[in-house]
C-alpha cells in the first residue's frame, strides 16, 4: 500500500512520543496523522500511524488494547462509509472475500517482533478496516489483520466507536488477543500499525435499474473552525507487562 512508507518515514521526523507505566519500564509510542485531502471544510481520508519501541532499545511489550481517539465533529457516523455490515464469523472463514466491499473503510498494514534468542525475528501483516455489525446501537469497526510469514495468522480486531469527552469527540476502542509465534513460545508484540480511515482507493458498487453502477463513499469532513494548535488526535495504549502509554498528536491546521 503506497501510504505505509511515506508515513512510516514520517514517524522518523514528526509526532508526539509520550510514556507512562504503572508498572515494569515504560514503553514508548508515536502518533503520526495525516488527512487526504487537507484542506478545511472537505471529505477526507484520515491517515493514522503509530510506532511502538520497547526501552533501551528492546522489543515493547505485546499490545492488549488501543484506544484511538478522533477530534470533535469528526464523527464516523457522519460519513457514508461502510454500506454494508461484515460478520466477524464470514471475515475469519471467507477472509475479504467473505464480505461486501462496501464494507470497507480503509487500508493499511502492520508490523510485530518477537524475541528468538538474542535477534528478533519480524512479522509483517496486511491490515483491512470494515464494518462490522452494530454492537447494542453503536457503530463497530472491525480491523482484519492476516500475517503470512514467519507466523500465519488471521485475527480481527473488534473495534466499538464510543462517545468522547472535548478535546476529542469520538474513540475506537479495541481489544487486540495475544498470539503465541509458536507453542509456548513469547507473543507476538506490535510494533507498527497504519490504517486509512476513508475513501481513498476505496470504490463502492450499488445497483441502479438493473446494472451495477460504481461510486465513491464520503470521508469525514474536516472543520471550517481549527481549534487552537490543530486538530487533536491520541492513542491509548495497555500492554502485557501492565504499563500504559498515551501519545496525542495535532495535525496542523490547513492553510487558508
Amino acid at each position: 500500500m503506497s501510504l505505509a512508507r511515506p508515513l512510516a518515514l514520517a514517524l522518523a521526523l514528526a509526532g508526539c512520543a509520550c510514556m507512562a507505566g504503572s508498572a515494569g519500564a515504560a514503553q514508548t509510542v508515536k502518533l503520526k496523522v495525516a488527512f487526504q485531502p487537507d484542506r478545511a471544510g472537505v471529505r477526507t481520508t484520515i491517515e493514522l500511524a503509530l510506532r511502538i519501541s520497547g526501552p533501551g532499545g528492546a522489543p515493547p511489550s505485546p499490545v492488549t488494547s488501543l484506544d484511538l481517539r478522533l477530534p470533535a465533529n469528526m464523527g464516523i457516523a457522519t460519513t457514508t462509509l461502510g454500506q454494508a455490515n461484515c460478520d466477524p464469523v464470514d471475515l475469519i472463514y471467507g477472509g475479504l472475500r467473505g464480505c461486501s466491499a462496501n464494507a470497507r473503510i480503509g487500508f493499511g498494514d502492520a508490523t510485530a517482533v518477537v524475541p528468538v534468542g538474542s535477534r528478533n525475528v519480524n512479522e509483517k501483516a496486511s491490515l483491512n478496516a470494515l464494518m462490522g455489525p452494530p454492537v447494542e446501537d453503536r457503530l463497530e469497526i472491525l480491523f482484519y489483520v492476516q500475517a503470512l510469514e514467519p507466523v500465519f495468522a488471521q485475527l480481527v480486531l473488534p473495534s466499538v466507536v464510543l462517545s468522547d469527552t472535548q478535546p476529542f469527540g469520538e474513540q475506537l476502542d479495541t481489544s487486540i488477543p495475544l498470539i503465541q509465534a509458536w507453542p509456548d513460545g513469547p507473543d507476538l508484540a506490535l510494533e507498527t500499525f497504519v490504517s486509512t480511515i476513508g475513501p481513498l482507493h476505496l470504490t463502492y458498487h450499488r445497483q441502479v435499474n438493473g446494472k451495477t453502477i460504481p461510486y465513491y463513499p464520503h470521508g469525514v469532513r474536516v472543520p471550517r473552525a481549527c481549534p487552537a494548535g490543530g486538530y487533536p488526535f491520541g492513542a491509548q495504549l495497555s500492554f502485557q507487562d501492565g504499563t500504559h502509554t498515551t501519545a496525542v498528536y495535532h495535525v496542523p491546521c490547513p492553510p487558508r
